[in-house]
């Protein structure tokens, strides 16, 4: 005879106090810790309810967590009524259950993020254009170009918008294929998208680490940072607190020179276990760090309020964690970390013919 995974019980009169061991299969539960009296009181108190309601039906499949131990336990309970008032099933690991469940809430939870922006980011747009192409039509001139060219604006937003949202889609994926490979052509080839025609300079430690990563989505999270503090970092041109200060002395610009005359400078260095992207700007509000990579948060009037969070979702992705605080310079930093893939390998730079990825904004 086969047999079953988790352990077959009965509760005598059908008393959800009471847990009769009949027999154990896999030895996924320790079945010694079990209790045979007094079960709902080891049943998490925001359980227990749902334990007792469970006993309501014909059928009896019910989740709950037992409190044995350090930590609780998840256990899925499947029962029936025998024709004396028992009732008999077994009782399994539910972790493999609940971790599944977890996945689907956070599915359904990015779902009704983005109906949230297609129902109000899109729509506001959409107004915009439809409003001024109907009032183009009844107007001739430059007050028609004019309205024709706010209609362009709002669609050429509504594009950036979509870009956006289907990024943050995509990346919130596991990686496809990752590889050894050295940060710093990654680095250069992000900023030769997102940087080069700025007035800023990149500005790179002499040695940055080997990462295992997708050097596509590893690209794309750098490049929204670059955009990022291109954008958001720059000071006004009558502030030179933090300009030029508080990094290493051997930093060099992208062109090996140092980049005394760049209003704004991007860094990229180590970390013992990963790296950093840094700037000399205006810095990041204390306040708002802890949402920038919220979807949709933003402090530009043209801003989508997905950049940062595509950059979270790729570092997710990875297993790496990222996180904001304030350079030595006084802008913004964001520190990878958990990226150490043990290895001292250097790759060759980007592929040529290399495509321009998404942009996206804070």
């Amino acid at each position: 005879m086969e047999r079953r995974p988790g352990v077959a019980y009965r509760r005598p009169d059908g008393d959800p106090n009471r847990f009769v061991v009949e027999a154990a299969g896999e030895a996924r539960l320790d079945v010694d810790a079990l209790p045979r009296t007094g079960w709902l009181e080891v049943t998490a108190e925001a359980d227990r309810e749902r334990l007792r309601a469970a006993f309501d039906g014909d059928v009896i499949d019910v989740t709950y967590r037992l409190e044995i131990g350090d930590e609780p336990t998840w256990v899925r309970e499947c029962g029936r009524w025998e024709a004396g008032g028992d009732v008999v099933g077994y009782l399994l690991p539910a972790s493999d259950r609940v971790e599944r469940r977890r996945r689907v809430e956070r599915q359904r939870e990015r779902l009704n993020e983005f109906a949230n922006v297609v129902s109000h980011d899109l729509r506001n747009p959409l107004s915009v254009a439809v409003g001024n192409v109907k009032l183009a039509k009844e107007s001739q001139g430059e007050s028609n170009d004019e309205r024709l060219d706010r209609a362009h604006e709002a669609l050429d937003w509504m594009d950036d918008l979509i870009s956006d949202l289907l990024a943050l889609a995509r990346e919130g994926r596991s990686v496809e294929e990752t590889a050894s490979v050295d940060l710093r052509p990654i680095v250069e080839a992000a900023w030769r998208t997102a940087g080069a025609d700025a007035a800023a300079e990149l500005v790179v430690d002499d040695r940055l680490p080997t990462v295992e990563c997708d050097r596509r989505r590893l690209r794309q999270a750098l490049e929204n940072l670059f955009r990022n503090a291109i954008e958001h970092g720059a000071p006004d041109e009558s502030s030179s607190g933090g300009r030029h200060g508080g990094f290493e002395a051997d930093e060099t610009g992208s062109d090996g020179k140092p980049p005394d005359g760049a209003p704004l400078r991007v860094f990229v260095g180590s970390l013992p276990d990963g790296f950093y992207v840094a700037d000399d700007g205006t810095g990041i509000d204390p306040a708002e760090r802890e949402s920038v990579f919220d979807p949709g948060h933003t402090t530009a009037d043209n801003g989508t309020g997905f950049g940062l969070a595509i950059v979270e979702r790729i570092a997710q992705a990875h297993g790496w964690s990222v996180s904001v605080t304030e350079s030595r310079a006084g802008g913004a930093q964001f520190e990878f970390e958990g990226t150490d893939d043990g290895a001292d390998v250097d790759c060759e730079g980007p592929e040529s013919g290399s495509t321009e990825t998404d942009s996206a904004d804070r």
